[in-house]
């Protein structure tokens, strides 16, 4: 980190810290306000260098700079102490489980007010204990306590949440540690350590051994996970395993990492995911995992994924490796950024698949790609014909993000992502009301491209607040309300648990839903309902037309249902 630009000046934390932020490769920074945080938020103000948008909740704001560092590859946050930070958890979490990068600082009670090992609840007010809080769901948490160690603790803070797998950090910052004033030119910088996972000539050879494997193969199949996109090796990937017609699966973090149009991708592993996928799985014979974290998600029942094959898995993440729901065959511990370009260095001319497995593959991508029925209706609008359609309709360079629940189950088996189309949620922790902020990231992140927020009637009203977000920041997005009235992908789960019963599902059990169309008017949205299917394609048409703003209520019915995939 340069500090030349001080000179001999001594300046405050806050204006270094903030100086630092602004060498980061972003320019734009959510914040909310508050007593111990007002320092640091004024800095920003005052930088000519970064942007600040105001959400009207700290969850939200979490959310946003997740939604916006999956577009720019980081991002950065501000909130205050106590319930501020605490707010904050969930957003951060699913950056966490995704291995996002982002630096969250935290504002903190004055260091006289703060409790350390006292064993009284709280000394300073809206104090809270931050750091152990939120350790178990960051890659680093600490609070600074001394101004002299600021540029150390940045430092480590920026490194350890974009180096090996990337992920959260916080930083904690008392009042007035923001308001000390230090010489930059004096501060001790962080040392990073040195990597603790294969490379060089152990990368190689590792890849020259998966090379040897992949021909002897007489069904080889790959798996890509989040990590292949991560790794910015998506596109060498692809080229890979065009160049030699391998076949392809995906996890739901990897969905749009090509058209699903290309000729050996057969979609996504696991229940809500493509019954070929599936059954290519269990059909091969070598299973190579580039970057893939096994998951429920993915993992319809452990004892029986790819029974018949060898399971290479190339991870980042030792403890994936060694401790997952799958116990690879063979564990490769390096990171994709070396794997990739050392498995195409040792890749020769001769090919990989027989006809016959690239016969038996074709006919898995043919025969019933997604286990459910599309059906035309007059009183509802079928939610799989809906996101096909949308799919269809939106631009190449469109970017979706879906929130949870019934509607991401629709969309990841409706779906048929197109070449330059991004498909983003917060895979791992998947709360409800994530798609609508961490859209709202996506837009500024890159305002060139258009952004659809596709969401549950229950996720909105979690964060229902930031469509003041959408108005007040004059943001240009289409938010779809996949409205079936219920809570969807629980209510049919429970009636067969509990002998039809389903409490605190739909109405007639405690949960309701508003008018959303009152309610965006109110806010001075634009709006649109969609109440079947007739003239579906022109009604999409138009509204992705529309220019500003668009809140769109689908009316689904509330016996809909997404198929599950079972082995």
């Amino acid at each position: 980190m340069t500090t030349n630009s001080f000179q001999d000046n001594k300046v405050s934390v806050a204006r270094y810290i903030v100086s630092l932020i602004e060498n980061l490769p972003i320019d734009f920074v959510p914040v909310f306000q508050g007593g111990v945080i007002m320092k640091m938020i004024d800095e920003v103000g005052e930088s000519k260098k970064l942007n600040y948008i105001v959400p009207n909740h700290e969850q939200a704001l979490a959310m946003m700079v997740d939604g916006y560092a999956r577009l720019k590859g980081f991002g950065v946050g501000m909130a205050t102490s106590g319930p501020g930070a605490v707010n904050l958890a969930t957003g951060i979490a699913c950056s966490y489980y995704d291995s996002i990068p982002c630096l969250y600082i935290t504002g903190q009670v004055g260091m006289f007010h703060v409790k350390g090992d006292r064993k009284i609840r709280q000394r300073g007010f809206q104090e809270t204990d931050v750091v152990n809080l939120l350790r178990p769901i960051t890659k680093f948490t600490e609070m600074l306590t001394k101004p002299e160690d600021a540029r150390y603790v940045f430092e480590k803070a920026i490194y350890l949440a974009t180096s090996g797998r990337p992920g959260p950090v916080v930083i904690d910052l008392p009042y007035n540690v923001q308001r000390e004033m230090i010489n930059p030119k004096t501060l001790r910088g962080y040392i990073p350590p040195e990597v603790d996972y294969i490379s060089g000539n152990d990368v190689n050879s590792a890849a020259k051994e998966v090379i040897q494997k992949l021909r002897r193969a007489k069904k080889p199949l790959i798996l890509l996970g989040g990590g292949a996109r991560l790794s910015n090796m998506g596109e060498k990937i692809i080229k890979f395993l065009k160049k030699n017609d391998l076949p392809f699966v995906s996890t739901w973090s990897a969905a749009d990492i090509c058209s699903f149009d290309l000729e050996m991708y057969l979609g996504n592993l696991g229940k809500s995911g493509s019954l070929g996928a599936v059954k290519s799985a269990q059909e091969c014979d070598l299973l190579l995992c580039l970057g893939t974290r096994f998951t429920t998600k993915t993992i319809i029942n452990e004892k029986k994924f790819a029974e018949q094959a060898e399971v290479i898995s190339v991870d980042i993440d030792l403890a994936e490796l060694e401790e997952g729901l799958i116990l690879p065959n063979v564990k490769i511990n390096a990171d994709l950024k070396e794997f990739i370009p050392a498995l195409i260095e040792n890749d020769g001319d001769e090919g990989f698949i027989s006809l016959d497995w690239k016969k038996q593959i074709l006919g898995l991508k043919c025969e019933n790609v997604f286990p459910m029925k599309i059906n035309n209706s007059d009183t509802f609008v079928d939610p799989f014909k809906f996101v096909k359609e949308l799919f269809q309709e939106a631009p190449d360079d469109a970017i979706f993000f879906t929130d949870t629940g019934a509607n991401l189950s629709w969309v990841m088996q409706g779906h048929k992502v197109k070449n330059g189309q991004r498909l983003i949620s917060s895979w791992g922790n998947s709360p409800m009301g994530y798609s609508l902020p961490a859209s709202i990231g996506a837009y500024f992140a890159d305002k060139s491209r258009p952004v659809y927020a596709l969401i549950g009637d229950g996720g909105l009203q979690m964060n229902i607040q930031e469509l003041q977000t959408l108005v007040g920041n004059n943001i240009n997005l289409k938010l779809f309300i996949f409205n079936n009235q219920c809570l969807g992908n629980i209510i049919h789960g429970a009636r067969k648990e509990f002998n039809g019963r389903a409490h605190g599902n739909d109405a007639s059990t405690g949960y309701t839903v508003p008018d959303f169309i009152k309610i965006s008017h109110a806010y001075g949205l634009k709006t649109e309902m969609i109440d079947n299917d007739s003239g579906l394609t022109k009604k999409i048409q138009s509204i992705l037309k529309t220019k500003g703003a668009l809140v769109v209520d689908i009316n689904i019915n509330p016996a809909q249902h997404h198929d599950e995939i079972n082995l």
